[in-house]
């Protein structure tokens, strides 16, 4: 589905699918944007996989907590984020409905609606962004066969210029930090 055109959009309550990007600066708004994703996707009924690391994983937990009862989160399921992109020893992307599988103990629930937001973190290795672009443009190919809505999430002071240009080719919406 590679992207012509990306589409600048506040926050992620009015979409339904599509691939996303966010290039964070605040952690404070980051955190905010990723419970507004679950949230506005418990509305909507549908399940959320958050692929994060462990120092922000308990930070929007806590902030979930605030907004909803404890019992309302059983759509929501968080994975280690170096977990999930080193599960087969290098930086690959893996299948979030494999996850979900899981998530669902092999039963997966019929009609279910899923929605995926991962922060894409990486070790200090030489090359990563040939192989972090070829997984974003499998990643692309994914969403837009099973109509997922999927944000990519990267820190906006690891990614060089030449790099977002590359991400911007595969996403369809880039998610804004200016309201």
């Amino acid at each position: 589905m590679e992207s012509t055109q990306v589409i600048e959009v506040i926050g992620t309550k009015n979409l339904t699918k599509g691939h996303v990007l966010y290039f964070y600066e605040s952690l404070e708004k980051y955190i905010s944007n990723v419970v507004d994703f679950i949230l506005s996707g418990l509305k909507q009924n549908e399940y959320s996989i958050i692929v994060e690391n462990d120092r922000i994983t308990p930070l929007i937990k806590k902030r979930l907590t605030m907004s909803v009862k404890a019992n309302s989160l059983e759509k929501v399921m968080f994975i280690n984020n170096y977990d999930f992109y080193y599960a087969k020893g290098d930086f690959r992307i893996n299948s979030i409905f494999d996850y979900f599988l899981k998530f669902t103990e092999g039963d997966p629930v019929q009609d279910a609606v899923l929605r995926s937001w991962a922060h894409v973190e990486w070790r200090d290795e030489r090359e990563i962004s040939g192989t972090l672009l070829a997984s974003e443009n499998e990643a692309d190919k994914i969403v837009s066969e099973t109509n997922l809505l999927s944000v990519c999430a990267y820190d906006s002071t690891r990614v060089s210029i030449e790099f977002m240009e590359g991400l911007l080719d595969c996403h369809n919406y880039l998610i804004s930090e200016k309201e």
